[in-house]
């Protein structure tokens, strides 16, 4: 995997040579994540002061953190949805 964050959607997620059901699972991990890494990846290299501050490093990708503010944008996103219908 290049880097600490696999940003890119690959299909063999796990790296066994072939598509299988656990796949489906880091396929959820990796879209859920996404938008708390998003943030984390803007504050490491936008606002490298700010993270130092916080404490944020490549560490941080996918854990805690990242699951708070992923949580926070898909129930917004979800919210959003439902109030334009």
């Amino acid at each position: 995997m290049p880097g600490p964050r696999q940003w890119a959607f690959v299909a063999d997620m796990n790296y066994s040579g072939s598509i299988t059901i656990s796949d489906a699972w880091l396929w959820f991990k990796w879209l859920y994540f996404y938008p708390g890494d998003g943030v984390i990846y803007l504050i490491l290299h936008k606002v490298p002061k700010f993270g130092q501050f916080l404490e944020i490093t490549n560490n941080n990708y996918g854990t805690f953190p990242s699951g708070t503010i992923s949580f926070g944008v898909w129930v917004s996103a979800i919210l959003v949805l439902v109030a334009i219908q």
